[in-house]
């Protein structure tokens, strides 16, 4: 009882420390609000003054309702926009409030942000303490959950549909956006299931949607967006003063405007020559006095937001910017030109996943994928003049790729437990990361829907069962202990290499455990059969199931060999090879042929599947592509072999360069 007596006493006093204020949002977090780094002191809006509107929406006297935001990464949006509103509401209009993340991996680090506001704003007395209640539930101040005399915050992730049942909310904050799934069997429209949480608030709810974009087949944020007035923010030309939108390439009559650069005689991008061409005048201005023209007055006006569509209803407010108005202490435009220019290489194809990566994160715009069909007769174009076997160190160091220095090995396994055949590729890999495939072949002479041929061949079995006269792994084993020989009269061994453990697993595992060299299971990653493979993560992890074993982003990867099979390279012209040019031998003793190895390559397309992602299939059930897999095989095992040596030497987020002097003695 006294407990509970305590409790109401608590709850009596801290009612009287809540007010309902009139205060704009953005003038209240700029009295109250304090930043950590990289920016620390008082939040100013002259800092990023695009956000100042946007944030002023969630005042009750602004008719917004519905918000979007289409943004690119790294303008402020959580400082700016998410955690001060949420900071605001608790102390001016405590309400029932979701702030969701797309991810649950996030969730952690959105709890994170808004304790260091809370904080910083000295709200922390606000908080109810974490109260432990029966059945070890705690309410108050936890990870999930901030509650406050008048309502709560949870934070929570917007694919956890559980979650959002059976409340009712008056301000709605999600973040990450497109990560959200868009619908499930169980509780179908995920938008429409969150927006009826709110009906107990019709007249008075704010929800806002903000994301990075990312396809346009299946984006969550552009959905929403085309739902508003799709507003973008116009700044005062510093040149003649008209309203401009800045754009990355834009044509008005003979003017084509967006941002300019030069490049010197070594290509790179000159500091001085980049700039913005001015869609009106013409005239060029950098950004360098970024932080005046996005909010100054120049000419008798200043920047605003101005819409550009009648919204779908009447409250529903959409916003779209671009990187290239980040702030002063942010990637200036300079750094951008040259992401740029690494996705659209001169004389070179397009490289979609950082091209991608731009549109989405610095444009703020959807990405609409070309697909992907390799051509394998391109790929055939890559033939060289040295000899099946022979390692090509001296054409390698002429084509600018410098020596050899690793071996790689890997097979695929094909066919059934006693009528095997294992198929192999050995690639040599140089110091720029070009490859010289030195062997491919066959070990068995398994062939595929043989009942259906016409002439069935007489032909001898092999086996995958060990201590068996016609097994395939010691003639495999073999292979990989061979000595190799470059042109330069250097003896080099197989360092690492890999077997597909997708099938015949039992028997691909008692090769690899008892085998001296380095030999791994490879194994696709069936729980991550989708992966965003546009963010910074490995395309390989250590598998649980078993030692020796590694599991791969197929997708990843493939996505990775289909821009090495894209690259370009003129003997005549060029002097070296692209970075990961794949190089072949002559053709020899039914090697290298179209039928037996090129066509593999463009046995698969890359195409969206019925939930919107995009994976990698087979045309059809005839087609081989076991070349292919045993080729993105040794790049995995190029990276998984980098890594071990960096780990054994202590480097931390060191690379292939980083690798090469080490094995050439150069660290």
């Amino acid at each position: 009882m006294a407990n509970d007596f305590s409790e109401q006493l608590t709850e009596i006093i801290r009612s009287g420390q809540v007010t309902i204020s009139n205060i704009k949002p953005a003038d209240w977090t700029e009295r109250s609000v304090i930043m950590p780094k990289p920016f620390p002191g008082p939040y100013r809006y002259s800092f990023t003054p695009y956000w100042r509107e946007v944030i002023n929406r969630f005042a009750q006297d602004d008719p917004m309702k519905w918000m979007a935001i289409k943004k690119g990464a790294q303008i402020g949006f959580s400082a700016g926009v998410l955690i001060p509103i949420i900071l605001w509401m608790i102390k001016n209009d405590p309400s029932n409030t979701y702030f969701l993340v797309g991810s649950p991996d996030l969730i952690e680090k959105a709890t994170e942000k808004l304790d260091i506001g809370i904080d910083n704003a000295s709200l922390r007395p606000y908080i109810k303490p974490q109260v432990q209640r029966k059945r070890n539930n705690k309410t108050g101040d936890t990870n999930s959950k901030k509650e406050f005399v008048g309502g709560y915050v949870h934070i929570g992730s917007a694919n956890n549909h559980k979650d959002i049942r059976d409340v009712s909310l008056k301000y709605g904050l999600f973040d990450d956006w497109e990560s959200v799934k868009g619908k499930s069997k169980e509780s179908g429209n995920t938008r429409k299931l969150l927006e009826q949480r709110f009906a107990a608030y019709e007249d008075s709810h704010k929800i806002c949607y903000g994301s990075t974009p990312e396809l346009a087949e299946s984006s969550n944020i552009e959905a929403a967006y085309l739902l508003g007035d799709q507003r973008k923010y116009m700044i005062p030309c510093p040149c003649c003063g008209s309203f401009i939108e800045l754009k990355w390439t834009v044509t008005n009559g003979d003017i084509v405007g967006g941002i300019t650069w030069k490049l010197n005689d070594q290509g790179k991008v000159i500091s001085e020559s980049v700039g913005y061409i001015c869609q009106e005048c013409g005239d060029f201005f950098d950004d360098k006095n970024k932080s005046e023209w996005l909010l100054e007055k120049y000419h008798g006006g200043h920047a605003y937001w101005q819409p550009t569509a009648e919204p779908s209803k009447p409250g529903y407010f959409s916003y779209h910017i671009s990187s290239l108005y980040a702030p002063i202490g942010m990637f200036g435009w300079e750094h951008y030109v040259n992401d740029y220019i690494e996705a659209n290489p001169e004389g070179q194809p397009r490289d979609e996943s950082l091209w991608k990566t731009f549109v989405n994160v610095v444009l703020g715009e959807t990405y609409e994928d070309p697909g992907e069909e390799l051509k394998a007769n391109q790929l055939q174009q890559n033939i060289r003049t040295y000899e099946i076997g022979m390692l090509p160190e001296n054409i390698s160091m002429q084509d600018g790729n410098g020596k050899i220095v690793l071996l790689t090995a890997a097979c695929d396994l094909n066919g059934k437990l006693d009528d095997a055949r294992l198929d192999y590729e050995v690639v040599a890999w140089t110091e720029t990361g070009a490859s010289y495939s030195i062997s491919h072949g066959s070990i068995g002479t398994f062939i595929p829907n043989e009942s259906a041929k016409k002439n069935k061949v007489d032909r001898a079995h092999w086996s995958y069962t060990h201590h068996v006269s016609n097994s395939v792994w010691p003639e495999y084993d073999k292979i990989l202990k061979a000595d190799y020989v470059t042109d330069t009269n250097r003896k080099m061994k197989i360092l690492i290499s890999g077997v597909d453990t997708g099938f015949c697993e039992s028997e691909a595992f008692s090769f690899i455990d008892n085998n001296n060299s380095f030999v791994f299971g490879l194994k696709g990653d069936k729980e991550d059969k989708y992966v965003n493979r546009y963010i910074d993560q490995s395309i390989f992890k250590l598998g649980l199931s078993r030692a020796k074993l590694y599991m791969l982003r197929v997708g990843r990867i493939k996505d990775m060999l289909a821009a090495r099979v894209r690259l370009k390279w003129n003997a005549q012209n060029d002097n070296e090879q692209p970075d990961g040019f794949m190089n072949f031998p002559l053709p020899s003793n039914g090697k290298y042929l179209f039928s037996n190895y090129f066509s593999h390559f463009e046995a698969e397309v890359r195409k969206l599947d019925k939930e919107g992602n995009f994976i990698w299939e087979k045309k059809n059930s005839s087609v081989q592509n076991h070349m292919f897999d045993c080729h993105l095989y040794n790049m995995a095992l190029k990276e998984i072999f980098t890594q071990m040596v960096l780990k054994q030497y202590k480097i931390v987020n060191g690379g292939w360069s980083e690798f090469c002097k080490i094995i050439m003695g150069k660290k």
